[in-house]
């Protein structure tokens, strides 16, 4: 029971189940457009990858132009990303997002037309971008003057010297021995501007790292719950803390450990009322028994599906 999630990316746990989370509102688009790729770790089979992603062999197959299952360790792989349709979502502007095509979403899916319904779960070849191809520029030809080709070089007609008296031909040979010829000095190159004394190596920064392609900032263990129609208390008009409507994808945080309005990714969790894997989820809503590292995560299910769901223990992350 999946209904109504918005922008979820189902990734794999990359590690062990992780939740991620970020402070800034503007982070959500650019947190679901870096989704992979992966790097296969030693002893990781295809349908192994395949299965962290909740997606298929077939589909990773065909995001990475593979004719067999076989990979090797250290390999990148492009992600097959299953993703929830939600209202308003244009197939080119997917396509854009996750730097594929329309016709690689559409073939992969089995689509006849790029339509989309809102609820309907496609998978998303990640990275298979089609470029054109490259075309190879001609230098230019230059064509040369008319009087310019094969042009024949002329000498001056030579003067005939005029016969000189043997004492003006002494005189000038010697002025010729005498007379050296001035040489232009050479400037010495300029001397290397000498480093400061207290100049610092500039040290490289290590990478952001990363959960389901997606970089984090913070990671926690904490303890979720989970709350929706089956038991929820309808008086403030099913409305989060922050005035939003409660669906899908939202969460209930304690404001002084996950901030209000971040976005995290949430993993570990066994119910199949969540999506395979994890999924990104936003903290806009509160609870009074929510303190420290507790979450309640709506799901739209009965109270008996709900109270199935009971204690369980799960990663979060804070995504950058």
């Amino acid at each position: 029971m999946m209904k109504n999630w918005k922008k979820i990316a189902a990734g794999a746990l990359v590690a062990s189940g992780l939740i991620l989370f970020s402070n800034t509102q503007e982070a959500e688009a650019a947190a679901m457009s870096s989704v992979g790729p992966v790097t296969v770790k030693h002893g990781q089979s295809l349908s192994e990858v395949a299965a962290q992603y909740g997606t298929d062999v077939s589909e990773w197959k065909y995001a990475n132009g593979l004719t067999t299952d076989q990979i090797q360790a250290g390999q990148q792989l492009n992600v097959a990303l299953a993703y929830k349709v939600d209202a308003g979502d244009e197939m080119w502007f997917l396509a854009d997002r996750y730097h594929t095509t329309v016709e690689d979403i559409k073939t992969l899916n089995g689509l006849q037309s790029s339509e989309l319904t809102a609820g309907q779960t496609i998978t998303i070849p990640v990275g298979k971008q089609e470029t054109a191809p490259a075309v190879e520029a001609k230098a230019p030809v230059l064509q040369e003057a008319p009087a310019a080709k094969e042009a024949v070089k002329q000498e001056a007609p030579v003067a005939p010297a005029p016969v000189q008296k043997p004492s003006q031909q002494l005189k000038d040979a010697a002025t010729a021995v005498t007379a050296p010829t001035a040489a232009r000095p050479t400037p010495p190159p300029a001397p290397a501007a000498p480093a400061p004394a207290d100049a610092k190596p500039v040290e490289a920064k290590p990478a952001a790292p990363t959960i389901a392609g997606m970089a984090y900032s913070k990671q926690l263990s904490a303890t979720a719950s989970a709350y929706g129609p089956g038991n929820i208390m309808w008086q403030w008009g099913g409305h989060t803390f922050t005035g939003t409507k409660v669906r899908e994808g939202v969460i209930a945080v304690d404001p002084n450990v996950i901030p209000l309005g971040s976005k995290v990714w949430v993993t570990g969790y066994n119910s199949p009322l969540l999506p395979a894997g994890g999924f990104v989820a936003t903290a806009e809503d509160t609870g009074g028994l929510i303190k420290g590292n507790r979450i309640d995560i709506y799901i739209d299910g009965t109270q008996a599906e709900l109270r199935q769901f009971g204690m369980q223990d799960v990663k979060v992350y804070l995504l950058k």
